[in-house]
């Protein structure tokens, strides 16, 4: 059943991420390095609050979900949080806009605002289903979504449609995610009563209530965007719109790799909280050495492919790109090692180990962001991200082994 749930659940985050980074990677060919930068600042936006809108819901759900009958209020509950919070967001935007109305991508954050509105909604609706171990019909939902995302793609690249605005772009994944959460509420709710069901009862006292059962989760996710996403939005007013290009070029390329420790982790918490300490340790290890052979596995792969990607991302070929791609290939390693630690963490209940492992990144990422750049350009906005993956695996690595030897020890005695 583990490995069915885990082909599963890769399948449909396949399906999902994948088309996403097909769209990413088709843009860097079909825009501009300075439209491209604009694409990727608007789509920051969008991925730090699909951290900041579900608090931490996502997690909450898969980890707490046991009956549908029981748990179908948590899910109504996590969908009130969402509605909340955007509404907070977007009077923020608003209030904010007479006196930053001219800087450069401000007019599009709305796009990424309602974007991971709809995102946060999808991605608290497929936990549920993670949660009762039903991982069908987030893969039904993925592949029309998979199949209408790489049917644009597919017209943008054949240039059947000339993409010459970033906002058509988003417009369109804006009303294809609003199209899967409606697929997935027809699953879920056999009549559309669950927007009453959301306002029911509505108040502040329950929506504090609320916050709080995912305190540890939503401040963790929220600190997690902050030191992998706050530093590419800062990022893009700091350097140059072509070197901010690059960089997140770089990325784009090696995102299925983040996308697959996900998609691994997801599945691995699901099936870690039905088992003893014990077996939880035994089959933690084997994770362990199999993710490890995979990341040296895709490293290599990389690296074979380093001179095809310079070429693709139109990027020179010199000291300082080859230099700033091989601290990115260790960035890979970083991420899948401590992507097991992470869930280890959730599973035995050690989340402010985790919240403070992040803060911490977080903190130094800001700190260091100000202090190395813009003088030392995409070298220097690699070096910052990888410092900030050393610091959660060290911690992680740490709190982890020590809760396993903890364990180990009291057996014995």
């Amino acid at each position: 059943m583990l490995i069915k749930n885990i082909i599963t659940n890769n399948l449909s985050l396949g399906l999902q991420f994948g088309a996403r980074w097909m769209l990413s990677v088709i843009l860097i060919s079909v825009l501009s390095v300075e439209d491209f930068a604009l694409f990727s600042f608007t789509y920051s936006v969008s991925n730090i609050l699909l951290s900041v809108l579900p608090f931490g819901s996502s997690i909450f759900l898969i980890f707490k979900v046991k009956k549908s009958g029981v748990s179908i209020k948590a899910l109504i509950e996590s969908f009130r949080i969402i509605l909340v919070l955007f509404v907070i967001i977007l009077i923020g935007y608003l209030s904010c806009t007479p006196f930053f109305v001219d800087e450069k991508g401000w007019g599009y954050i709305p796009y990424g605002i309602i974007l991971s509105f709809f995102l946060s909604l999808n991605l608290v609706i497929f936990s549920f289903y993670k949660g009762l171990g039903d991982f069908k019909k987030e893969l039904f939902s993925y592949m029309i979504y998979s199949f209408l995302l790489l049917s644009f793609i597919g017209f943008i690249y054949f240039k059947f449609i000339k993409v010459n605005y970033v906002s058509i772009i988003f417009q369109f994944l804006i009303i294809l995610n609003f199209l899967i959460f409606l697929i997935i509420s027809l699953f879920t709710f056999k009549k559309f009563s669950f927007f009453l069901m959301i306002i029911q009862y509505f108040s502040i006292k329950k929506i504090i209530l609320e916050f709080k059962k995912r305190s540890y989760f939503g401040l963790q996710e929220i600190v997690t965007a902050f030191y992998t996403q706050a530093g590419m939005l800062l990022l893009f007013y700091i350097l140059d719109e072509k070197t901010y290009g690059f960089y997140r070029a770089m990325f784009v390329i090696i995102a299925p790799v983040f996308m697959l420790t996900v998609a691994i982790s997801q599945v691995i918490l699901n099936h870690l909280k039905k088992i003893d300490i014990t077996n939880k340790i035994v089959f933690f290890r084997k994770l362990q050495l199999y993710t490890l052979l995979l990341g040296f596995g895709i490293i290599i792969l990389f690296f074979s492919l380093k001179n095809f990607i310079f070429e693709y991302i139109r990027i020179e070929n010199n000291q300082n790109s080859v230099i700033a791609f091989y601290i990115i290939l260790f960035i890979i390693l970083m991420r899948i090692i401590f992507a097991n630690y992470e869930m280890f963490l959730v599973v035995i209940d050690e989340q402010k180990k985790r919240f403070l492992i992040m803060l911490i990144a977080a903190v130094v990422s800001l700190f260091l962001i100000f202090l190395i750049l813009p003088t030392s350009g995409l070298i220097g906005a690699v070096s910052i991200n990888a410092i900030s993956y050393l610091i959660v695996l060290l911690g992680t690595l740490f709190f982890s082994e020590i809760k396993i030897l903890k364990y180990k020890n009291q057996k014995i005695g």
